[in-house]
């Protein structure tokens, strides 16, 4: 078999990780605030046949905002303001007004807030896996791929089979980071899960990450 370039590696990883993890959503070089992911799927997902009926919140700050603000309590703007002091009053207005049309917010006046309760900025993605792709620098890939922890639920590096003989499994371990080895002359892959869940996760970032998932599936759809 000829040689192939890191590109080539990622989109035969494409075509066999959505049978591997059982979904037809996944995107290249994905990015959720912490590195650039050569590859994110949904497991078990399908967006075709999920019927998503609103608008999905691919701004970090409105959805900061939407998660900080309890259900049933009114807000005036400035209180809201003073929430989030790393953002400009016309920044915190603009959001305010996309979550209100968004039906995210129910806008009671001119400057008070009500976050609604019929909808929720929670998704029908249960689960992120994030893959780092590399030929055969196993190093430089075990580091990227630890970035992916904060919104990941599952982190893997994608290498050559033949680069396995140079890695260190329990520095793997010990970071927690799952194994998919390539075998190019059988053009199959071999998987080494993460031996346990993921404790770096972060709730809001990972939520944010599902969301710019449905967002930019939407976009693909219309």
């Amino acid at each position: 078999m000829r040689d192939f370039d890191e590109k080539e590696f990622v989109y035969k990883l494409d075509k066999i990780l959505k049978r591997e993890f059982g979904t037809d959503l996944v995107f290249h070089e994905f990015s959720a605030g912490y590195g650039i992911a050569d590859l994110v799927f949904a497991p078990n997902f399908s967006f075709k046949k999920k019927a998503i009926k609103r608008i999905p919140i691919s701004d970090f700050n409105s959805l900061s905002i939407l998660l900080t603000l309890k259900g049933g309590k009114t807000y005036k703007q400035n209180e809201i303001t003073r929430m989030f002091p790393q953002v400009t009053t016309k920044e915190i207005r603009r959001l305010l007004n996309i979550l209100s049309a968004s039906q995210y917010l129910e806008k009671i006046d001119k400057d008070t807030y009500r976050k609604c309760t019929s909808t929720t900025p929670l998704n029908p993605i249960d689960k992120i896996v994030a893959v780092e792709v590399k030929l055969n620098d196993h190093k430089r890939g075990l580091i990227q791929a630890r970035r992916y922890q904060y919104f990941a639920d599952e982190s893997y590096l994608a290498i050559l089979k033949e680069a396995d003989k140079n890695i260190d499994l329990e520095e793997f371990n010990k970071y927690n980071i799952g194994l998919i080895l390539f075998d190019s002359s059988a053009n199959c892959i071999e998987v080494r899960r993460p031996y346990s869940m993921n404790y770096h996760f972060q709730y809001n970032v990972s939520l944010f990450a599902k969301e710019m998932m449905l967002s930019r599936s939407m976009s693909l759809a219309s």
